[in-house]
């Protein structure tokens, strides 16, 4: 009786050789396979989800001027190079766990988790979508409150790794909180509970010395503050200081993150 032998994994354009799973070509084939099926999945979203990103920042910095005749211009300051940090944030930190849980839902979270490349790689193609909308975004609520509020930005080389470090510590802490969560539900509440966290007890928009004295003392340890300041210290000189401890904390949680989804992942593969 014959018995049917199924082909090898051979390597493109050496037939007959296995597959090599390692090396930089096979790192960024992964890396690209994902990063398009990612686009492709929310592809009818990204329009709206970079409409609602546009309008949550340059809406939120007009509308903050209309609780005051006369907005101080640090203030202006303050809440205009604040809310990028936000545009930042909502892809991955608040979007990212809710595409997990709707996965979960359908039946296709394990699919997704299945496929043949490194997890790694899937982080960072997820990553660098976060950031096709939150860009724009984050540019057009800068140049809004430059022209409502004028005042003047004094931009260094240092916003690359503010803004890539902030969008990737979010990023990290969306996978820790939608794969370390099973239920699905509790997912979707956790992920838009943090958005009153940013909004109403993080020193994102305002300085940390308006909070009570525990909460400013609990933000030092959180990552939002941290964000905003490293954001806002490449944006505005001689406004925020601590800029080298805040990448500490901002990178320490990026770190923590990777370790938790990292396990949670590894515990259903």
């Amino acid at each position: 009786m014959a018995v049917a032998v199924a082909p090898r994994a051979t390597r493109p354009g050496a037939p007959g050789l296995p597959e090599v799973r390692a090396g930089p070509r096979y790192w960024i084939h992964g890396y690209w396979r994902v990063f398009v099926w990612d686009l492709v999945d929310i592809r009818l979203h990204l329009p709206i989800l970079s409409a609602v990103l546009i309008l949550q920042g340059a809406g939120f910095v007009l509308g903050i001027g209309l609780f005051f005749r006369h907005i101080p211009q640090a203030a202006a300051i303050y809440v205009s190079t604040g809310v990028p940090v936000l545009s930042l944030l909502t892809v991955g930190l608040i979007f990212g766990p809710q595409i997990v849980a709707t996965q979960r839902t359908e039946g296709s979270y394990e699919f997704v988790q299945s496929m043949p490349v490194p997890r790694a790689m899937m982080t960072m193609a997820w990553y660098t979508v976060s950031l096709i909308p939150a860009l724009p975004a984050m540019t057009i609520a800068l140049l809004v409150g430059m022209a409502r509020y004028h005042f003047h930005l004094d931009v260094t080389s240092a916003v690359v790794p503010a803004v890539l470090a902030t969008s990737l510590t979010g990023t990290l802490m969306g996978y820790a909180l939608s794969h370390g969560i099973t239920n699905p539900m509790t997912t979707r509440l956790a992920s838009l509970s943090l958005v009153f966290v940013l909004f109403g007890f993080s020193p994102v928009m305002f300085p940390a010395a308006q909070l009570p004295h525990w909460l400013a003392e609990a933000n030092r340890w959180l990552p939002f503050e941290s964000m905003a300041t490293i954001v806002r210290g490449a944006l505005v000189k001689g406004m925020v200081t601590g800029v080298g401890r805040a990448y500490l904390v901002v990178g320490a949680w990026a770190v923590a993150s990777a370790l938790v989804a990292a396990r949670a992942v590894g515990h259903r593969s």
